[in-house]
């Protein structure tokens, strides 16, 4: 096996570690960082969770003494700026690393090829670009938010061959299968926020909630609720406003008033 091989094989592994966080890193990137001393990893990690440790971190930590002279992968270039942790690249060079193979850079200006110029400064060598298309795909979310300075946006819906969403009746409730809706609430689970309009609502009483087990054992909460309601038309005691650990944000014409929703807002 090549190094060129041998790179890619470890920030293949950076990125599989990257992706514990799909339910619970956002709104910050899923990052896997991996230590490899003598072609043997010494210390790895993931982020989890806004305000726990970085993958670096955890990683470096993890490898000790071994840290020094080694090679860190990483499938997202290091911080360089104090947040609710420590700059990573500060880390990076005070335990001596030599070698540091990276995925794609930070579109963060707050970052974005700083941490790359720092660690060469510090003697360090950075080799950036390996599986780079991967790994913009996974952070996908966290990338088009800087990029393109808007959300990343997922569209929903069932339809049959014909082109219709229901009987014309309105009375049919699924066209969908059951892997199909499942994979539904996989993808609520890896978003930040629903939107939806009073009328999906009103129609089929629905909750816009994860409820598979599987999934809701992986997860910190629920994504937000975003509903576009020009007239206030929902009743209070429509399931989607039973209480559950997330926000709920309700857009209306200008000149509607919050009377109707009075009791909901001081709940």
């Amino acid at each position: 096996m090549n190094d060129i091989d041998i790179d890619k094989n470890y920030i293949a592994r950076c990125l599989l570690l990257a992706s514990k966080g799909r339910f619970s890193a956002d709104p910050n990137p899923m990052v896997g960082a991996i230590v490899v001393k003598n072609n043997k990893i010494v210390g790895k990690g993931y982020h989890k969770r806004p305000g726990s440790p970085h993958a670096e971190q955890m990683a470096i930590k993890q490898a000790g003494k071994q840290a020094v002279k080694s090679t860190l992968y990483i499938n997202l270039e290091p911080c360089c700026h104090h947040g609710k942790t420590p700059p990573c690249s500060d880390l990076i060079i005070k335990n001596k690393i030599s070698r540091v193979v990276i995925s794609s850079i930070d579109p963060n200006p707050l970052v974005n090829t700083r941490s790359i110029k720092q660690l060469r400064k510090a003697g360090i060598q950075v080799n950036v670009g390996i599986l780079k298309d991967e790994a913009l795909n996974l952070n996908k979310g966290f990338i088009t938010r800087f990029t393109k300075k808007r959300p990343y946006i997922t569209a929903k819906f069932g339809m049959s061959l014909d082109g219709k969403i229901s009987l014309a009746n309105g009375v049919s409730k699924w066209i969908t299968s059951k892997e199909s809706r499942r994979d539904v609430h996989l993808e609520r689970a890896m978003t930040s926020i629903i939107l939806t309009s009073s009328k999906t609502i009103i129609s089929d009483n629905s909750r816009f909630t994860i409820r598979d087990k599987d999934i809701i054992s992986r997860i910190d909460k629920q994504p937000d609720l975003a509903i576009l309601d020009s007239s206030l038309e929902i009743p209070l005691n429509h399931k989607v406003f039973i209480p559950t650990n997330r926000m709920i944000h309700l857009f209306t014409l200008k000149e509607n008033t919050r009377k109707k929703y009075k009791k909901m807002l001081k709940s």
